[in-house]
């Protein structure tokens, strides 16, 4: 129930977000809307812990972007190299998930802009041959770097939730936790940005 709670807060910060950025902005129901602008793929690589164990991860995703700022797609998600939980020989540990994503990016036309975005899906912890169903939730926030117009580099931080876990030897609070990640993406998008105009942009217009 605790975590249930922590993923509506988590969405709703998100569509929050979205929402008063696109107020301020003035454009988004009127000159550039949320027509389909992009496509990008790539790579995640994530930095984690799994009990006493430091760990990564990595994955792949790929996404449609709308109105040059939102993002929605598909990713998935797996332990680098699977490991012996707890240093046990006969407990061979692993994990994967599959994600759908949604992402935002604050004025994306700036080199190095902020980004929100929040994963869930379903997932499969494996343990000494043991497979168990969860549910995944990641809310991240960072930094995203425009390094080429196809090219863009992405550094978060954020936080795992993992539901149904039904392991009893790996508690649900041994397999969530914080992350850091840094994200390859690759793709294209075209169209021109409009950017948020001042009062001094229209002081201009109306002069002229």
């Amino acid at each position: 129930m605790k975590h249930n709670r922590l993923f509506l807060i988590a969405l709703s910060l998100l569509l929050f977000s979205t929402a008063s950025y696109s107020q301020r902005e003035e454009t988004v129901l009127g000159e550039r809307g949320w027509g389909f602008s992009g496509i990008w793929g790539g790579y995640h690589h994530q930095y984690t812990t799994y009990g006493n164990s430091a760990e990564f991860n990595r994955g792949g995703f790929f996404g449609f972007e709308f109105g040059k700022s939102l993002t929605v797609g598909w990713g998935h998600y797996r332990v680098t190299d699977p490991f012996n939980w707890q240093g046990a020989e006969s407990q061979r540990f692993d994990f994967k998930w599959n994600t759908f994503k949604l992402g935002y990016a604050f004025i994306p036309y700036k080199a190095i802009h902020p980004v929100v975005n929040f994963d869930f899906g379903r997932g499969k912890v494996t343990l000494a041959g043991t497979e168990d169903r969860v549910f995944v939730m990641q809310p991240s926030a960072g930094l995203e770097i425009n390094v080429f117009r196809w090219f863009r580099l992405g550094l978060e931080g954020g936080y795992r939730f993992v539901n149904n876990s039904d392991i009893a030897a790996v508690p649900r609070d041994q397999i969530e936790g914080a992350y850091g990640q840094a994200s390859l993406k690759f793709g294209f998008s075209w169209g021109r940005f409009h950017k948020r105009k001042t009062n001094q942009d229209y002081r201009s217009h109306d002069e002229n």
